[in-house]
This record gives C-alpha cells, structure tokens and sequence, in this order.
C-alpha cells in the first residue's frame, strides 16, 4: 500500500492529513518535532483571559478555513470580531493616536469626505493622493515592490503613516522589499483595469444591507482560541497516524521511494512526501535529493517577531479603547510596530472587569528587538503603552510569545522565485511543498495548500491505479493555489 509521509505538524500539515483522508488515502504519516500540534497557532487560557501566541483570527472572505471550522463540528465557536466603532484602527502619528479615515481599504479611500477631514495626513499629502487619478499605469507586468507602488501613485505620506506600517506590518515586512504582486495583486489589477485606485474604488459596486442585516464580520476566530481548530483536526486522525516529539534527520531517494529517516533512529519508506516546513528547513531536507532545489528554497527569507500580550483592570486604564487597536510608522522611531485591543476586538478575550492587549514587536526592520527574553520584551511593551496609551498600572497577566525566523517574506520577484522552484521540483515525482512560504500566509491560504497536496496525491494515486492508463513519470506539482 502507498506510504504518503507529512513532515510538519502545523496548520498546513495538518490540514493535508485531513484531506488525505477525506480522499480516502489513510496510509500517511505525520511527523512533527516539537510535542505541539498547530504551530504557531497556540492559545492558552490564563485567570479568565484568552492568550493568542500567534494569529487570533482568520479572514472570513477565504471560505476555506470557514469550511473545514464547520466539517470539523465548531460552527458554534465561531466568533466574529466587533464592527462599528470597535473596529476603527487608530494610527500614532505626532504624538497622539489618530483614527484611520472611515472608508479606507488598506491603502486606498473608497470614500472621499471622511479622507479630506482625517488630521493624519497633511494638506499636501491629500493633494498628493488626489493627483492619482492623473498618475499613469506602468506598462507590462513586472513586479513591484508595495513602497514603490504607494510612493509612486499614493505620495510618500501614504506610505510612512497607512501602507507601510497597515500592509507591511500585516507580512512583518520591509514595504521597500515587500512584492505587491505576491500579497495585494488586487491593486495591480486596479491600476491596470482603470488606471487609477481611487477611479477603481468609485466604481467598486457599492454594498447594500439586505433588510437592515449588518455586513459580515472581516475577521473571524473561535471562542476558546484557535487552538481548537488544530485540537479538532487532531482529533480527527488516527493516533498512529501521529508522529510527535521526533525529528526528521534526512529525505533521501531510494529505488523510485524515498528514505525519510528519523531522530528516533527509525525510518519510513515512502511514496509520497509532503514537505510542510519552513522552507529553509526543507531546504536542508532536500539537500541530498537536489542542491539546485534547497538553494532556491533557502532564498525565501524569514523574519523574526515577538508578540506580549498584557491584561489590565478596566479601572486602571483611562483610555476608552473604542477601536480595534493601533499601528506605529517606523518613522515614529518607537520600539513597536501595533498593537491590538483584543478584548474590544473580540468578545470572550477577558474577564469583564479587565481588558487584553497585544503588542508586536520586531519584523523585517527590527528583529533584533523580538530576540529578547520574555522580561525584556514585557518591560519594552509596558514602556510604549506607557507613552502610547497613559498605562502606568501594572498588568495583572504578561505573557510573551517569540517567533525566531518564523515569518516568510515575500521580496519582490516571488512569483519567479516560486516559477523556478516548481520547474526543479517537477523533475522529482511526488514531493509536494505546503504551508506560509509560498502562496499565502494566512491560516485559510496554509490550510488551502494543504487541501491541494492531498488532492494532487490522491489524482496521482487514481491515475496510477487506472487499468490501461500510462503512469505519468513527472506528477503535478503543488505548491498552495
């Protein structure tokens, strides 16, 4: 019977077991080398408040991660976040916290009124951003990097105090480096299809409130964490199939197999690999099999971040906390890149006599910040809401989180990148890439990636078993959608 081994058990791994079974393929095997099954999706429930380690949410627009919430029975722990005035998203500029103008999307206003009466961008950057309508399309379809593009038809003021620290923070990115093809192609396409954002924002059909329902929520996460969405997807699989605490040492091709050999001093022959992992860690794996192959892999560079949440009184803190949270230009020169209210962003976050907050620190542009120890990192987030927000008091929860090169950065000429990856993978029958490095790195995009690895494993296996069908020698390659 075919052998399909998954090396990584976070949300891509998982989701490809998942899905591996559902296409009726149970012979697999999970190997995961920490004991946690979800990766950076962890929670932790500490004297009433929920602690998100890594995301705290999803986007509810990419119906696949809603989909398999509701195959997996936790339709009644979806939660979304808050609308109205809790979901302003303020920005530090000058001194004091400005709301964002009503109306934006990223970096571009679909509204006009609330845009010219905001504070937070001067009277020559607004003329600036109203000159875009007359700011030409570039021709042909290169990459860009997200600085160029907003500094080019948006002005350098858009850039510093909404795109770079709103967009880029989003990647923990550098916006000088960041592709705009690869993470926001939707404003590419804009500008090609009506040569303007602000023309093509005008003519963005304008969305009506059937019977006075209220817009779905952008965000959605669950009521105990997300953690529950990993916990489910464990519980779904066979236990033998789970394979954690244990390293894998090597990948190596045997006899039309492949050795995967493990820290346990086992190993497993298998037909099929799914490389899960960062991809600087499967770039070591595959070193034996193609050094062409790991050197492109290596290439995808990793920053790290830290994130502190911290949990107060509601009586100690002055501040209304009427928003989502808050983002920091790194022009600013503070030590923090955002911060989010997460209890006003999501109910069920803390006691109902206490608030949460979540700062960020470190990414592309100060990782040596998200290096520190859990009492540094403390320290420096209590000392930015102290100038930030007023908060002197002392936190009654302080938890930190460090992600030491955990988040893939997706440069400019990605896509190329990902072009030539592909090229030298189809050269090797059936190992698959999944996860954060290559086509999205959100929870639904993870999980996306991992539901195509299962379905481009099953296809081969069904062409394979055909009577009077050829066997294909160079399968499909998958690598997310």
């Amino acid at each position: 019977m075919n052998q399909t081994v998954i090396i990584g058990g976070g949300i891509a791994g998982l989701a490809t077991a998942f899905y591996l079974r559902e296409c009726g393929l149970v012979n697999y095997t999970l190997v995961e080398q920490s004991p946690h099954w979800g990766g950076k999706i962890t929670s932790a429930q500490q004297n009433g408040f929920l602690v998100e380690g890594g995301p705290d949410s999803f986007l509810a627009q990419k119906k696949i991660a809603l989909e398999l919430c509701h195959r997996l029975g936790l339709d009644d722990q979806l939660v979304g976040s808050n609308r109205g005035k809790n979901s302003t998203t303020y920005v530090w500029s000058a001194g004091r916290l400005h709301p964002m103008p009503e109306g934006m999307m990223l970096m571009a206003p679909t509204m006009v009124l609330p845009f010219l009466r905001s504070r937070l961008i001067s009277w020559p950057g607004k003329l600036r951003m109203g000159m875009e309508m007359f700011v030409p399309r570039l021709p042909g379809d290169q990459d860009e990097s997200l600085a160029g593009f907003v500094r080019r038809r948006l002005g350098a003021e858009v850039l510093n105090k909404i795109a770079g620290p709103l967009m880029g923070g989003i990647h923990a990115a550098d916006p000088e480096m960041l592709s705009l093809k690869s993470t926001f192609p939707m404003f590419l396409e804009m500008e090609k299809k009506h040569g303007s954002l602000v023309r093509g924002m005008m003519k963005r059909p304008k969305r009506s409130a059937a019977h006075g329902s209220s817009p779905p929520p952008m965000f959605v996460s669950l009521r105990g964490g997300l953690q529950q969405l990993a916990d489910a997807l464990v519980a779904e699989l066979p236990a033998e199939a789970l394979r954690n605490g244990c390293s894998v040492l090597s990948v190596s091709f045997r006899a039309d197999r492949y050795k995967v050999a493990l820290s346990d001093g086992t190993s497993i022959m298998a037909d099929d690999v799914v490389f899960a992992t960062p991809s600087y860690v499967t770039a070591g794996l595959v070193e034996q099999i193609d050094p062409r192959l790991a050197s492109m892999l290596r290439a995808i560079r990793y920053v790290s971040t830290a994130t502190v949440s911290l949990g107060f009184k509601r009586s100690d803190i002055q501040h209304p906390l009427q928003g989502a949270g808050f983002i920091v230009p790194r022009s600013e020169g503070r030590r923090i890149t955002a911060c989010s209210w997460s209890s006003e962003k999501f109910a069920h976050r803390a006691p109902d006599d206490s608030v949460l907050l979540r700062v960020f620190i470190g990414g592309a542009l100060a990782e040596d910040l998200a290096e520190q120890d859990e009492p540094a990192l403390v320290r420096l987030a209590r000392e930015e809401l102290q100038t930030i927000m007023g908060i002197t008091a002392t936190p009654v929860l302080a938890k930190a989180y460090r992600w030491h090169k955990a988040n893939p950065q997706y440069d400019v000429g990605h896509s190329q990148r990902l072009f030539e990856i592909e090229r030298c993978l189809a050269e090797f029958p059936r190992l698959h890439l999944a996860g954060a490095a290559y086509r999205g790195a959100g929870i639904p995009d993870c999980i996306q990636s991992g539901m195509n690895a299962a379905r481009s494993i099953a296809t081969e296996r069904a062409h394979a078993d055909a009577p009077y069908q050829h066997q294909h020698q160079h399968p499909p390659v998958c690598i997310g959608s």
